[in-house]
């Protein structure tokens, strides 16, 4: 099954002033519905049992499927943390063995400037203060209707 990624930041993205936004969630559910993205953790929450319990529950709620993973703490970046992600996968981690069709970051830290190279095409950047928008929406919609190969 070919599956498309969201490595996800919670704080900016989703947790606006230290709670769950609502609005934030509602928007990327329709990400998550309109793409079939599957979410993978980059958030530093990863770390937190009790962060990930919160973080699943507000996902359940929702609608939106439970996550697949975080990225490990590797490398010296988040980009790096990501990366060795899509690079050591193991596609059995769910119940289905899946290939990953495209790939996206949402982040409130930005990616894309800190990696330019390995973030370009795959990057939706959030603010702190408003965390996913509408705006945010269409661009990560955008993002991966545009098949674009590696990282």
């Amino acid at each position: 099954m070919e599956l498309n990624i969201i490595f996800l930041d919670i704080d900016g993205v989703l947790c606006l002033n230290r709670r769950m936004n609502q609005v934030c969630l509602e928007n990327l559910k329709t990400i998550v519905d309109n793409t079939s993205a599957r979410i993978v953790l980059s958030s530093s929450w990863k770390l937190f049992p009790k962060s990930r319990r919160q973080i699943e529950t507000s996902f359940r709620e929702i609608g939106i499927d439970p996550i697949i993973g975080w990225t490990c703490t590797r490398g010296k970046t988040r980009v790096d943390e990501i990366c060795y992600w899509l690079t050591n996968f193991d596609n059995k981690t769910i119940d289905d063995d899946i290939l990953i069709k495209n790939w996206i970051a949402i982040d409130d830290m930005d990616l894309l400037k800190l990696d330019p190279k390995r973030m370009q095409d795959h990057f939706v950047l959030t603010s702190e203060e408003h965390g996913i928008t509408k705006e945010t929406v269409q661009e990560a919609i955008r993002l991966f209707s545009e098949r674009t190969e590696g990282f």
